[in-house]
């Protein structure tokens, strides 16, 4: 069953036709990866899964975009029960000028937590204790940081700080996890960490990412899309993608003739 049905997406900004009638299906429990040149629409694609593009003045989305059958587009839905479930890591580390306890625990702090009846309530202070915990060991942090919750984030490497923002996403249990290039501006070491961290979290969520590193693509994609100046070219399994596409554009921006 697709979690995210995409159908006849466009997307505005004023004059500049970003996105253009792009209809895409997105399992449950996948990773797919969104590839293709700088301004092609990757970010932009990612960015309506969650609505973030409302945030940009001018920016004009038309078509569906339904999550678990329900489109988040339709004028009675909740934009911030939207981002609720789905949340976003962006290509630059973004941790809150706080501690790495108060970065995880911030969100379910204000939105409350859900109990086993879907009733939400206000977390107590043991509720939240348990929410970072899981969270950091979750992202694979907890080992590193355990000592020193009360310190602030900024004092963290910036894989370190990588893997707090995916901490911070997965306080509030999204289904669904958006990255932005979220290793663009880190080490070889943190990418790699950062990749285990992405397969592993396939097992219990809905995954997109946006890359321009094939090769990263290639190792933690089970799907691949391939965009170029705001069309969707193909859509396949990551290996049929690389190796044997379908698409004459697809080939090009693969094998490194264009992009």
């Amino acid at each position: 069953m697709a979690k995210i049905q995409v159908e006849k997406l466009n997307v505005h900004f004023e004059k500049n036709h970003a996105l253009k009638d792009v209809s895409i299906s997105i399992e449950e429990g996948e990773i797919t990866a969104i590839i293709g040149p700088s301004g092609c629409g990757k970010s932009t694609f990612i960015r309506c899964i969650n609505r973030m593009n409302d945030l940009i003045l001018g920016c004009k989305v038309d078509g569906n975009v339904i999550v678990d059958g329900n489109n988040i587009y339709d004028k009675d839905v909740d934009v911030v029960d939207v981002r609720k479930k789905i949340g976003m890591v962006f290509q630059k580390p973004n941790p809150f000028p706080k501690s790495i306890f108060e970065n995880i625990a911030y969100a379910p702090r204000i939105h409350g937590v859900t109990d086993g009846d879907g009733n939400v309530h206000k977390a107590s202070k043991k509720e939240l204790q348990e929410i970072v915990e899981w969270s950091l060991r979750r992202s694979a942090l907890w080992d590193e940081v355990k000592d020193r919750l009360d310190k602030s984030a900024y004092n963290l490497s910036g894989g370190q700080q990588q893997r707090l923002c995916i901490a911070r996403a997965l306080a509030i249990r999204p289904g669904i996890i958006l990255f932005d290039e979220p290793c663009s501006a880190l080490d070889p070491i943190a990418t790699a960490k950062i990749e285990d961290l992405l397969i592993d979290l396939k097992n219990e969520y809905t995954v997109l990412i946006v890359t321009h590193n094939m090769q990263q693509a290639a190792r933690v994609a089970d799907k691949t899309a391939y965009f170029y100046m705001g069309d969707l070219i193909e859509f396949g399994e990551t290996k049929q993608i690389f190796e044997n596409p379908k698409e004459k554009l697809t080939e090009q921006y693969i094998t490194g003739r264009m992009g």
